[in-house]
């Protein structure tokens, strides 16, 4: 089966604040397997193959600002009209990139997959910066702002609720006795990916300092919940061998 989620690969921000108990993302997995996380290859590719998914969170960006720029009158909207358009454009130039990795991951070589990643990233943070600077420059309030955010929270959700399902799909293909464990881990996974939604929920009144530290935060979150998911499904893999 062939499963993408380069939600958790890639991270959205580079901040460094993070969710309150994040190590719990990381239980069952030894340090050696971090190190070999990071290290081995075959992630790197399998991590710019499923970058398709994170499309998701783009096309959320986008819609919300869309209404947003619908409300809005003369040279405010012609600013935000613009500002959509190069959004759209940076969601496309990802796109492509990601439809091309997608199709040439498994042959390409190990520099040729790092470049492609390297690529990915740096078009993500083009995206995110315009936006950024969009938001700040037009002073746009708070509840647009936390709409963005929640937009791009239920994308992230829903891509994480996916992968749990795969990783639960292919563990009850193995012996018993191999389950056990890897079925923990996974519950384990879903809780903690509960847990962030829930904090999240918790905010829809907060100040727009919690919201930041939020999105800060949920940029760790998802490294961690990728760090943790590619574990599970190293060993479910090894399992099967």
């Amino acid at each position: 089966m062939k499963l993408r989620f380069s939600t958790f690969a890639l991270a959205i921000l580079s901040q460094t604040v993070l969710l309150a108990a994040p190590t719990a993302f990381a239980q069952g997995v030894a340090p050696q397997d971090q190190t070999a996380i990071q290290d081995d290859p075959s992630l790197a590719r399998r991590a710019v193959e499923w970058s398709q998914d994170r499309l998701a969170e783009l096309d959320a960006s986008i819609v919300v600002l869309e209404k947003e720029t619908a409300r809005l009158q003369g040279d405010a909207r012609a600013k935000a009209d613009a500002t959509v358009k190069v959004l759209r454009e940076k969601r496309d130039a990802y796109r492509a990139k990601a439809d091309e990795a997608a199709a040439k991951a498994r042959s390409w070589t190990d520099a040729q997959v790092a470049e492609a990643r390297k690529s990915l990233d740096e078009n993500w943070t083009a995206f995110q910066t315009a936006r950024d600077e969009y938001l700040a420059s037009a002073k746009t309030d708070l509840a647009t702002r936390r709409a963005i955010l929640e937009a791009e929270l239920d994308a992230r959700q829903k891509a994480w609720q996916k992968s749990i399902d795969d990783l639960k799909a292919d563990a009850t293909k193995l012996a018993a006795d191999q389950r056990a464990a890897i079925d923990a881990r996974i519950i384990a996974l879903k809780a903690q990916a509960d847990e962030a939604k829930a904090r999240a929920a918790r905010l829809q009144d907060a100040s727009a300092q919690a919201w930041e530290t939020t999105k800060q935060s949920y940029a760790d979150a998802q490294k961690l919940f990728f760090d943790t998911y590619a574990s599970i499904r190293q060993s479910i893999e090894d399992a099967k061998k």
